[in-house]
């Protein structure tokens, strides 16, 4: 590796907004830039829905909202479009020495050039040419989004490897955990955290096989099922009156989403954020892939299993699909051998 000659910064800005699962996905850059440059202050820009995973994690100075839908409407709105200038005004007035651009669209590349920092770094092969805003494109072999993150800084003589993938969970967080594990009679890793729901409609494991696998494994231990409001309908059908079967969907703060898992035996989910919360709390973890790949976006370190369907044209990133035959053949019974398995692990 050919470390350019930089000076050393005092500012450094994190550019990774969303969503959950990505931002997860950066933290091992965080870690690494407070180990390499433990008195710089580093500040992170981040979407309002992902924030609240970032608070209180070690090394982080600082956490810029960006409010996408608000500023989505600049140009065609007074208020929105005024609040963007103050937005930029007050990034640039922040004299950041440093950006890392992990998010590689144009917007995120537009942010770093605001900046007026002097090193703008980004991955060469970013999108919607974000590129032209960068002092330092870098050039990544790696192909999983956490390898390429850590590839990226790495270039730039930051010392982060796989091993920085990890979460703090705040003690209120662990707070809200040991109630609801003391009020419901269940024990830490002694449960099983399911997040049956993903932002893609292609990543959605079917219902009827959700059923079967909460049913199966509720026999044996407690589950505690997660997600966002939106997911809530969802949760009930597969709680389905069972007093062994916890919906927590819309019910609980990102922090507390964390400390489950963490308090988990195992997790068991669609390819979504819960991805990357397990493996960075150090919770074994299965994960259903039908659409992405494995390569990319699967389960990150040794702790987790992917489970995969074998057709051809399984990986192909598509969001709407007719027949979704990837997450229709996997089976519900290879689901419930890798939980189980899973949860033995932890014990």
């Amino acid at each position: 590796m050919n470390t350019p000659d930089l000076s050393i910064p005092e500012r450094i800005l994190i550019l990774k907004p969303s969503s959950l699962g990505d931002v997860v996905s950066a933290m091992p850059v965080l870690a690494g830039l407070k180990r390499t440059f433990p008195h710089a202050r580093i500040a992170w820009m981040v979407t309002p829905g992902c924030a609240p995973i970032l608070e209180g994690q070690a090394g982080l100075d600082e956490i810029i909202l960006f409010d996408r839908r608000r500023f989505g409407r600049i140009g065609r709105n007074l208020g929105p479009t005024r609040d963007f200038i103050t937005f930029c005004r007050n990034l640039r007035r922040r004299q950041f020495d440093w950006v890392i651009d992990l998010q590689g669209l144009f917007r995120s590349g537009f942010f770093a050039r605001v900046t007026g920092a002097d090193v703008r770094a980004g991955f060469a092969d970013a999108r919607e040419f974000a590129g032209i805003f960068y002092t330092h494109p870098i050039s990544v072999q790696a192909k999983h989004t956490v390898a390429r993150n850590i590839a990226l800084v790495r270039e730039l003589g930051i010392d982060a490897d796989e091993n920085d993938l990890t979460l703090t969970v705040t003690q209120e967080a662990n707070a809200f955990v040991e109630s609801f594990i003391a009020e419901h009679n269940l024990a830490t890793g002694q449960y099983l955290v399911i997040a049956p729901g993903t932002r893609w409609v292609t990543k959605l494991y079917p219902r009827r096989h959700w059923r079967k696998v909460v049913a199966e494994l509720s026999r044996d231990v407690p589950i505690v099922l997660t997600g966002s409001d939106d997911e809530g309908e969802l949760c009930d059908d597969l709680t389905n009156g069972s007093e062994r079967v916890f919906n927590l969907a819309g019910r609980t703060t990102l922090p507390q989403v964390a400390a489950l898992i963490a308090s988990a035996g195992a997790v068991v989910c669609c390819d979504s954020s819960a991805n990357f919360i397990a493996p960075a709390v150090g919770t074994p973890f299965v994960t259903l892939i039908g659409p992405t790949r494995p390569e990319r976006t699967g389960p990150p370190g040794p702790m987790g299993k992917a489970i995969v369907a074998d057709i051809p044209c399984q990986g192909c990133l598509k969001r709407r699909c007719r027949h979704n035959t990837c997450m229709q053949l996997i089976d519900p019974e290879q689901v419930i051998a890798e939980t189980q398995n899973a949860f033995s692990r932890r014990r």
